[in-house]
């Protein structure tokens, strides 16, 4: 068999010299070449074949069938333990992304860079409420019908705000009417209102695609974050290992101050069971590519709790509520009372309120909490001396 690998290809991998190539010239010139591989004139490069082939310099006897995949690696062999983790090492850092350093000479291509240790510390709107307060009724009913059938009845109403006082909306003789509908007191709503949060100092986001979290003020603001940033670097390891459970280093001297020597375990990688590092690199460190979900905040509302709202309403038939009083309650919230006034020449001229039970109650903020999965995407696992 003859293999025939690009010159150039292979000048890097071997760091032939101008000197080399000369001299390799020189034995090809002679016809016969004594070791197992060689340039042809035409600047092919081969190892010696098992048999004659025409247009071949002829190989010496001797010659073997060397590859240059057997030269002995030149950095250090680590056992790699399991074979579901990458054969070359890279030189790993991590930290804050503006304190990256560049790749060392040793190891300069950049082999990946990702993310760790997600934040989700999503900031809501702080959600409150008013405050709640009993009021008395804003009017009672004067109906033409005993004890309230007719369902229609004429409008006694109170000014806005009524806070019990002596109040003469009207003048309602006797026979006008035959009963009086006492409407119930009751508790004001609820009302939500929101404090924006307080501004986030800036963060750390990563610049990811637009199907993950870009690093705009929203998502500064709902503090999806990553406190780590991480480089990988990859140097050329110049030899083999005898043994293929061992991964060439680039170099045996330690790494550059802040990175690791590590692997990566090959891709995809399932989270629910990471795989053990061999014992040459025991550090497992997981990385992302970013982060991915719909984060939102649920809507401010308030829930009203424990009112207990109660008036007693007093009849009078003189404007002043001087005369002799026609006690009409207590009546109770959520009821509503009917007097009934048939036969008894009543006159309705004025009326007033008093509270019983004046307890409003609480509202109480429900909402504005985080909702919505936030998630890490796309991991690698690196196992690190």
């Amino acid at each position: 068999m003859v293999e025939r690998i690009d010159q150039v290809m292979l000048a890097k991998r071997w760091d032939i010299t101008s000197a080399g190539i000369l001299v390799m010239g020189l034995l090809l010139g002679a016809g016969v070449v004594n070791g197992c591989s060689g340039f042809t004139t035409d600047g092919a490069y081969f190892i010696c074949p098992d048999a004659e082939v025409p247009g071949l310099p002829e190989c010496s006897p001797d010659a073997g069938t060397m590859s240059p995949q057997s030269v002995e690696c030149e950095g250090k062999c680590i056992s790699m333990g399991t074979s579901d983790f990458t054969k070359d090492a890279v030189l790993l850092w991590k930290g804050a992304e503006e304190e990256a350093p560049e790749c060392p000479e040793r190891a300069s291509s950049v082999f990946y860079t990702g993310y760790g240790d997600l934040v989700v510390d999503i900031r809501c709107a702080e959600c409150s409420c008013s405050t709640p307060e009993c009021i008395l009724p804003q009017a009672i009913g004067a109906d033409s019908k005993s004890f309230c059938m007719s369902g229609i009845s004429d409008n006694y109403a109170a000014p806005e705000n009524w806070n019990g006082k002596c109040t003469s909306p009207a003048l309602f003789p006797p026979g006008s009417f035959s009963s009086i509908a006492l409407t119930s007191p009751t508790a004001t709503p609820c009302v939500p209102s929101e404090d924006p949060p307080a501004p986030e100092p800036p963060k750390f986001a990563p610049d990811l695609p637009t199907s993950y979290f870009a690093p705009t003020p929203m998502n500064l603001a709902f503090g999806i974050y990553f406190n780590t940033y991480a480089k990988a670097c990859q140097g050329n390891a110049r030899g083999e290992c005898k043994s293929s459970g061992e991964s060439c280093v680039p170099s045996a001297e330690p790494p550059p101050p802040g990175f690791r020597h590590c692997v990566q375990y090959e891709l995809p990688v399932d989270e629910d069971n990471l795989p053990k590092c061999p014992a040459a690199f025991p550090t497992r460190e997981v990385f992302y590519e970013g982060a991915e979900g719909d984060p939102s905040c649920s809507p401010c509302e308030c829930m009203h709790s424990g009112s207990k709202c109660e008036a007693a309403i007093t009849l009078f038939q003189d404007e002043i509520c001087a005369g002799v009083p026609q006690p009409a309650g207590p009546n109770p919230a959520n009821a509503t009372v009917c007097l009934d006034f048939t036969g008894m020449g009543f006159t309705l001229a004025a009326m007033s309120a008093q509270w019983v039970t004046n307890e409003p109650g609480a509202c109480l903020p429900v909402g504005g909490k985080p909702v919505g999965e936030i998630k890490a995407v796309n991991p690698r696992v690196y196992c690190c001396q």
